[in-house]
């Protein structure tokens, strides 16, 4: 059994060599795993029990359909995990699959991993559905939202989409929308300012903003930092 696996250097630039203790982890941070050999390449969000610099890591074992997966010892995993402003991936063996008292993984220890640095203005595609509302022109009135689509998102920003105007530039929105983090349902509400604005051929929503978020709070930039994390671990 290979207890130090680690995945092969990548030709991109712009991951560098690191190591686990880099990631600054803590009791409860959530990991997202993914068996090596698995062809459909799904990942499992595990939380960290636990770790001995050295020897271990201890997660929760993964769950399939509420359902725990079995692993047999020596099975390779491949660990990704998001700490500050970087994204970590590594691979780790299964050392032992305990049932009591509660069902967790011990997996070997990473002499190395592989750190991906992110910047706060990284954009993530996201194209979900969301609502807006102008809060400059229609601040006191009941005008309802508008339908939106949010093309793609970062800390600092968003481009949406809509199928009729939401406002001019330098006019300060209100979007709506919701998402999934880690199997819990988040629903931000954000404020902003249209940067841009320009026409599309995209007959269903010819209307494209460009948007900056304002005002954040604690609670939504890390709602956003989040999201923007999880996706970019799902790609990697």
């Amino acid at each position: 059994m290979n207890t130090a696996t680690n995945p092969p250097t990548p030709a991109a630039t712009n991951r560098y060599a690191s190591t686990f203790d880099d990631i600054k982890a803590r009791i409860g941070d959530v990991f997202q795993v993914q068996i090596s050999t698995d062809s459909q390449e799904i990942r499992h969000s595990v939380k960290l029990l636990g770790y001995f610099p050295g020897k271990t890591i201890m997660i929760t074992t993964p769950t399939l359909n509420n359902n725990v997966m079995l692993f047999r010892e020596g099975q390779t995993l491949t660990v990704r995990a998001f700490s500050g402003t970087a994204a970590y991936v590594f691979n780790a063996d299964v050392l032992k699959a305990c049932n009591t008292p509660i069902t967790y993984l011990h997996l070997s220890y990473p002499k190395t991993t592989q750190k991906v640095p992110i910047r706060a203005s990284t954009r993530i595609n996201f194209d979900i559905i969301g609502a807006s509302s102008n809060i400059t022109r229609d601040e006191n009135s009941n005008a309802a939202p508008t339908a939106i689509i949010i093309n793609d998102i970062s800390t600092t920003g968003a481009s949406i989409a809509a199928s009729s105007p939401l406002g001019k530039k330098d006019d300060i929105l209100r979007i709506a929308f919701r998402a999934k983090i880690h199997d819990i349902m988040v629903h931000p509400t954000l404020k902003c300012v249209i940067r841009s604005l320009t026409s599309t051929d995209d007959e269903v929503n010819p209307i494209k903003y460009g948007l900056q978020f304002l005002e954040l709070d604690t609670q939504e930039l890390l709602t956003l930092q989040s999201l923007v994390y999880q996706k970019i671990l799902e790609n990697k």
